[in-house]
């Protein structure tokens, strides 16, 4: 165990990991927070630094859970890519291109190696975006009403809309939704060092693979909205790592599965390094 601790603390080192947190905190803040009447939309920095508490508490959609739910929007989705995996990306470039790699190949076996890497992809994906999502939860909680204190007709009125509602267990099951979402979204970072050595690459390479699953994704939801396909869409909310975020008595199933398709992914990123390292050791992987 101690070589896969040794990798998680190398992924997670102190200033990778703050530099990553503060890039969590700044593309949830970027999300968009609220639509008008008139069909405008503001970002919830934008909410936090130009209203005022009066005026949030005219629309119960300003509370601040439902604030805190937003951030995970359509920026967060693509670029969070980026933010989880700096530590990671940086330590397996790194090691291959000053060869460190082999040194590790000759202290540990190609196995080790595997699965050290494998669990420093998954847990530091997992711990660095639960930990950006509370850091920006803290500072929403801090800026945004809770629902309690809007009017009684409008508390009212939104819990009738959302009857199960309860603050503190549907945080504490988000907390365990971005842990799980931050996990499985870092695979496409897994994949790419699995191939790539450069940098650069690395840096661009898994936000355009997010990218490409989510168009995918949205096509299968779409066609399969059109053609009335229930199992389709079924699976096309398996297929999107953000139902994780939305951990509930009904979705339990769903979390299951795209738990395990991460899974799948991730085993087989795993046997590809292994076959690698065994037909071509250390040097494997493009500049």
């Amino acid at each position: 165990m101690h070589f896969i601790k040794g990798e998680i603390k190398k992924s997670l080192h102190l200033p990778f990991f703050i530099i990553s947190c503060i890039g969590v905190v700044f593309v949830c803040l970027i999300s968009e927070g609220y639509v008008s009447l008139s069909g405008k939309t503001y970002t919830i920095m934008e909410l936090m630094f130009f209203l005022n508490k009066e005026a949030m508490l005219t629309d119960t959609l300003m509370n601040r859970y439902d604030i805190w739910i937003k951030g995970i929007g359509t920026w967060t989705q693509l670029l969070i890519v980026f933010f989880l995996s700096i530590g990671y990306r940086y330590t397996i470039s790194n090691e291959k291109q000053t060869g460190f790699n082999r040194f590790l190949l000759i202290r540990e076996s190609n196995f080790k190696y595997a699965v050290s890497k494998l669990f420093s992809a998954m847990f530091s994906g997992g711990v660095i975006m639960l930990t950006g999502y509370m850091i920006f939860g803290i500072i929403i909680f801090a800026r945004f009403p809770a629902i309690n204190e809007y009017p009684p007709a409008d508390i009212s009125v939104y819990m009738e809309m959302h009857p199960d509602f309860n603050e503190p267990l549907f945080c504490l099951m988000r907390c365990m939704g971005a842990f799980l979402y931050g996990m499985c979204v870092n695979l496409f970072a897994y994949l790419a060092a699995v191939f790539f050595v450069d940098k650069y690459i690395l840096i661009c390479l898994p936000i355009m693979l997010k990218y490409i699953w989510r168009q995918v994704v949205i096509k299968i939801q779409n066609d399969a909205l059109v053609k009335e396909n229930e199992f389709i869409i079924n699976l096309s909310s398996v297929l999107s790592w953000e139902s994780l975020l939305d951990i509930n008595q009904y979705t339990y199933r769903n979390v299951l599965l795209s738990l395990a398709v991460a899974v799948l992914i991730y085993l087989l990123g795993f046997l590809l390094t292994l076959y690698l390292l065994k037909r071509k050791g250390a040097e494997f992987g493009f500049e």
